[in-house]
């Protein structure tokens, strides 16, 4: 039964990514010639663009789009669908170009058809696949306990877009059946589970997907339940230094856009600056130290959004043009040239006042493994995760550094990307991080 859903489910996304490529060739062909494709116009094209398709479809088999998975927790959806549809096209480009096989060596036409095909392809899987398995439930079994477990199980539960029911078992797994069930959740790190180990392989091969908790967690929230953290997780999850393509080009993208974001600025400075003066008569900038990464101390710069006639920060208010500064993350503009200079990034984990790392570093366990990687002006956790507001905080510190935990293992250019982009989003909006 199992393995029919799994079948039926492939075979439904296949074909919508079939109708995807079709479609987006006719498209291309609309966009490219400025009329109606004609039938044979639309069929010279067909047979060579159709080994394009039959490319892209081995490389979505390689990434696994068409498993089970792909279609139930789509967190991770969009980067899997453009890398893999970037080393599809990489090698239809290799095909048209290098391989002297057809007629036609269609530049314009080629751009538009991977461009559209990109577009369709995952429209398609973000939303029509997850309209048209609607009626369809899951049976999710869970043989773990535990706070985040149960926090798992409601969501999962209450949100429609999973299509899950989430069950129960406390009994042996030696008297499980696999039938009806198709995916079990265990917790790996439970003794238990190492014991009921030839139980578990026996489900596997019956067709059940043997799923961690704490990974289906991570899949569900976009952040790391702090429970699992130890040092034994670090060394099996964390890199401390990621792929020499990623941080050369990472840095790269830190230095071209703060440099550009910081010369165009320039001009505002002064217009700030006067404003400014004119609401408090106080300094223009305010500067303070942070820890960055490796614990090493350094200085952030911003423009003044707090009344200076108070010595204690805490006690501090904003000023009127400080409001204005914060929900337009105008006052962040100096820290451009921190980033330009590489003590910080665009994008990584917050860095946090010395004082209160000295204080989280004593009441968080593990806490300072936020320092592995370079801080940044916007991370993961200031897009979900809640804030202090300057105070301290221990219960919101610990949800922060669970996303952080999430970013910095999963950290990757299409995630920098994803969390500039919700940034980006957030400014716009005005509502602030």
């Amino acid at each position: 039964m199992i393995r029919r859903h799994g079948t039926r489910q492939a075979s439904l996304l296949f074909f919508g990514d079939f109708v995807s490529y079709i479609l987006a060739l006719w498209l291309t062909l609309l966009l490219r010639y400025w009329t109606l494709p004609s039938w044979s116009i639309f069929l010279d094209h067909l047979y060579p663009f159709s080994i394009v398709w039959l490319i892209w479809v081995v490389i979505f088999f390689i990434a696994d789009l068409y498993g089970r998975q792909s279609s139930a927790f789509d967190s991770r959806l969009a980067e899997t669908v453009i890398n893999a549809q970037l080393a599809g096209s990489l090698l239809a480009i290799i095909f048209f170009y290098y391989v002297p096989f057809f007629s036609i060596t269609p530049k314009i036409t080629l751009f538009f058809d991977l461009l559209l095909s990109l577009g369709l392809v995952f429209i398609w899987r973000r939303y029509g696949s997850r309209y048209l398995r609607r009626d369809r439930i899951e049976k999710y079994l869970f043989h773990c306990q535990g706070p985040e477990v149960d926090e798992l199980k409601q969501e999962l539960e209450n949100n429609l877009k999973y299509q899950i029911e989430a069950v129960n078992y406390d009994g042996p797994l030696a008297r499980l059946e696999p039938g009806g069930v198709s995916t079990l959740v265990l917790n790996f790190y439970d003794r238990r589970t190492a014991i009921e180990s030839s139980a578990c392989y026996r489900l596997m091969v019956s067709g059940v997907e043997v799923m961690s908790a704490h990974r289906l967690y991570e899949e569900v929230f976009g952040r790391i339940p702090l429970t699992v953290i130890s040092e034994q997780w670090f060394l099996e999850h964390i890199e401390h230094e990621s792929g020499l393509t990623y941080r050369l080009f990472k840095r790269l993208m830190d230095f071209v856009i703060s440099l550009v974001l910081a010369i165009i600025s320039l001009p505002f400075y002064p217009i700030i600056a006067l404003a400014i003066f004119l609401n408090d008569r106080g300094p223009i900038f305010y500067r303070e130290e942070r820890v960055g990464q490796g614990g090493r101390i350094f200085r952030i710069t911003k423009f003044s959004s707090m009344n200076n006639s108070e010595p204690d920060l805490t006690l501090r208010q904003v000023t009127l043009v400080g409001r204005i500064l914060r929900k337009t993350r105008l006052d962040e503009l100096p820290q451009l040239w921190s980033v330009i200079i590489g003590q910080q990034s665009l994008i990584g984990p917050r860095p946090e006042r010395p004082e209160y790392v000295e204080v989280y570093s004593k009441q968080i366990p593990y806490y300072q493994a936020r320092h592995l990687i370079t801080p940044g002006l916007s991370g993961w956790a200031q897009i979900y995760a809640r804030h202090s507001h300057f105070k301290l905080s221990t219960e919101v510190t610990r949800e922060k550094l669970s996303y952080d935990l999430y970013y910095i293992k999963n950290r990757s250019l299409w995630l920098d990307i994803t969390i500039a982009l919700k940034t980006i989003k957030t400014l716009l909006s005005q509502v602030g991080i």
